[in-house]
């Protein structure tokens, strides 16, 4: 199911087009990559999703209620804030639905057959489920462990570092789980035993997320598509890195053949007009028009 769909999306900064009819789609469960070069579009695909900027034509259209949540580059915090209750303020609405379902399973023991009661119940526990928030606490304590933030959860997040002050932003989300995760360069900042235990999480928990990074050691592991934004279009690849660049690389030796029989149909119409056929019959005007359609081609393949 498609949570996110783009449809004839165009966004341009100034003269500069950065996107330009796109259409795209994010399905429910994908691991999305999203490479391109430096200034393609990539950040700016991201913004248009999450509603940071809007687009110039076109439509992006989200599910109901669907909540994106994008990774900050430069995360900010509450004053006088220690590292866990920086974090414990992101799954507020977690802990309150597992109070809420824990009053509800015993209002349920002295009333067994109230319908209203059951469905409620049954709709916490899928939401808890989901965002695997029957055993948050223990969730939060292997998070703090693994991203080294543990000795620190009592500090005041401010005196943290950059890099550990995005180790608890990216902690929070983690453990947030929302809807669709927006991961600009996720791995900065974490050693290879955090981006194993990232990549371990992603997977397991079955994260619906859209990514950029130019580790390829990870995106082949986690990616189930990636996405490449060049000349201002997307086009859509399975699988990760190592496969993109196969895909890639069959796709441009195809247009290497196909420009080649271009430039074999060109010389052969280019002999033609040399031998100085007369231009006044109309299946000459319409093959030479052919001709200057040709040249354009050729130019711009």
């Amino acid at each position: 199911m498609a949570i996110v769909d783009l449809i004839e999306v165009t966004k341009a900064y100034d003269t500069k087009k950065i996107l330009t009819a796109v259409d795209f789609s994010l399905q429910e469960g994908e691991r999305v990559v999203i490479v391109g070069k430096n200034g393609s579009g990539k950040s700016t695909l991201m913004k248009l999703i999450i509603g940071v900027q809007s687009v110039d034509e076109g439509r992006v259209i989200t599910n109901n209620n669907l909540v994106v949540e994008m990774l900050d580059q430069h995360p900010k915090f509450l004053d006088n804030q220690s590292v866990k209750e920086a974090i414990q303020s992101q799954l507020v609405e977690i802990n309150a639905t597992k109070l809420e379902y824990e009053k509800i399973s015993q209002q349920i023991v002295d009333d067994y057959e109230n319908i209203e009661l059951l469905e409620k119940q049954a709709k916490l526990a899928s939401y808890l489920d989901f965002h695997d928030g029957w055993d948050i606490d223990n969730k939060i304590n292997r998070i703090l462990e693994e991203f080294r933030l543990k000795e620190y959860e009592d500090k005041d997040v401010h005196l943290l570092s950059g890099g550990e002050q995005r180790r608890v932003a990216l902690a929070s989300l983690l453990l947030k789980k929302p809807d669709l995760l927006l991961l600009d360069e996720p791995t900065n900042h974490l050693d290879v035993y955090m981006v194993e235990f990232l990549e371990e999480l992603l997977i397991n928990s079955k994260y619906t997320i859209l990514l950029i990074s130019h580790d390829r050691y990870f995106i082949d592991k986690i990616a189930t598509r990636t996405i490449e934004i060049e000349n201002s279009t997307v086009t859509s690849f399975s699988g990760g890195y190592s496969k993109y660049l196969e895909q890639k690389e069959f796709i441009m030796q195809q247009l290497a053949k196909s420009h080649e029989n271009l430039l074999r149909h060109l010389k052969q119409e280019e002999h033609w007009l040399q031998r100085g056929v007369t231009a006044r019959r109309k299946r000459n005007e319409r093959r030479k028009a052919e001709l200057m359609e040709l040249r354009k081609q050729a130019k711009t393949n």
